[in-house]
């Protein structure tokens, strides 16, 4: 009896992991972030954790400081308000730069997340609703004039693991040499109005920012979260809900220009959720690539300091150099023909001279000098 006892046993202790995972009432476990008066920040789906860092929707800042299991609740500490980058140079006529190539890379970490109200599923053990979202989200980044690079892979089941598998998936297309790479998610608040928005008339819903605190780059892609936000709060005031620091690094760590984008969350009709995926791609756009109407903005590079500066100001920094440059070797020769008369030779002798200033770089190579 007791052999016959065993396996039915071993059995049901096997599909338990996958009857939690598809337990539709239940999409984790929600917390409560509170300020210090106790009252409700935000919900986060997942477990908190103290040094946590939080950005709300008007931009003030608050630290995790205690985390209470029992009652599903987070204590937060104001940090003041935060301050956005400036995109004063942001103009919603202005065309995005299109003189460069543009690449972004799109894949999705939790394969089975879906929207219950369309998908009639909060998860989908096949293939969940987020890869509707992330393949709308990439014809419209595509409508833009930026070449994609989606991942369609599955990383199954939802669970501690699924950002080691889906690792490999970003890595590769991080390879790709592209500007951005985004972890297309939907959250698990069970609240739709916590999501619920309308950007330009329009029902839609508002997309979380998430970044990993636990890696190298985790400033970086705190201030691409920030760039992004600030970029969308002037076109599309309603569009980003919030941005949310969390312990982990979600993969961010290969990558300067990663985020981990929530559209919405499992209550939400998917079709607001898709409408809010044009709005995103066009805030990308800019965000990465300008839509300038001066010499800002631009695709970012890092100065090799922390901080970051646009292709644009890096070009006009460039360009202001080789003026000068160029004013000071027209005066030179000017004054060299006044002063001595002798056009011919002083030419030669500048010529030379400018090369070997130049290492080679200008007109000629500095002899005896190596190539390393």
């Amino acid at each position: 009896m007791k052999i016959k006892i065993l396996p039915f046993l071993l059995s049901i202790l096997l599909l338990i992991p996958g009857l939690s995972i598809a337990d539709e009432e239940k999409d984790g476990e929600v917390y409560e972030i509170l300020d210090e008066n106790s009252a409700v920040l935000t919900q986060y789906a997942g477990l908190p954790e103290a040094g946590d860092e939080y950005i709300a929707g008007d931009n003030r800042h608050f630290r995790i400081t205690e985390v209470d299991p029992e009652k599903k609740q987070a204590k937060a500490r104001a940090l003041g308000q935060y301050t956005l980058p400036d995109v004063s140079w942001l103009s919603e006529d202005a065309q995005p730069v299109t003189a460069q190539r543009r690449a972004v890379a799109l894949y999705c970490t939790h394969s089975d997340e879906s929207y219950k109200p369309t998908d009639g599923v909060s998860s989908d053990e096949q293939r969940g609703g987020i890869y509707d979202v992330a393949e709308q989200f990439k014809k419209a980044l595509e409508k833009q004039g930026i070449t994609v690079y989606y991942s369609d892979e599955t990383h199954h089941p939802h669970d501690a693991g699924a950002y080691r598998r889906s690792r490999a998936t970003a890595a590769s297309l991080v390879e790709e040499g592209v500007d951005a790479v985004m972890d297309i998610h939907r959250d698990g608040i069970p609240d739709p109005e916590s999501y619920e928005s309308e950007v330009k008339g329009e029902d839609t819903t508002m997309v979380r920012l998430l970044v990993g605190r636990s890696n190298q780059n985790a400033e970086v892609n705190k201030q691409f979260a920030a760039q992004i936000k600030a970029v969308a709060d002037k076109l599309y005031p309603g569009l980003i809900k919030d941005i949310y620091m969390g312990k982990g690094s979600y993969n961010q760590d290969l990558m300067g220009q990663a985020i981990l984008l929530e559209f919405g969350t499992f209550t939400n009709d998917k079709e607001d959720v898709l409408t809010s995926t044009g709005y995103m791609a066009d805030v990308m756009n800019r965000t990465l690539y300008g839509g300038v109407s001066g010499a800002a903005g631009g695709k970012k590079a890092s100065d090799g300091a922390g901080s970051t500066k646009s292709a644009a100001e890096n070009r006009g920094g460039f360009s202001g150099a080789a003026w000068l440059i160029l004013l000071f070797v027209v005066g030179a020769i000017v004054f060299a023909f006044i002063a001595s008369g002798r056009g011919g030779e002083t030419m030669n002798k500048f010529k030379r001279t400018f090369q070997e200033m130049g290492g080679g770089l200008f007109g000629g190579r500095k002899k005896g000098g190596s190539d390393s």
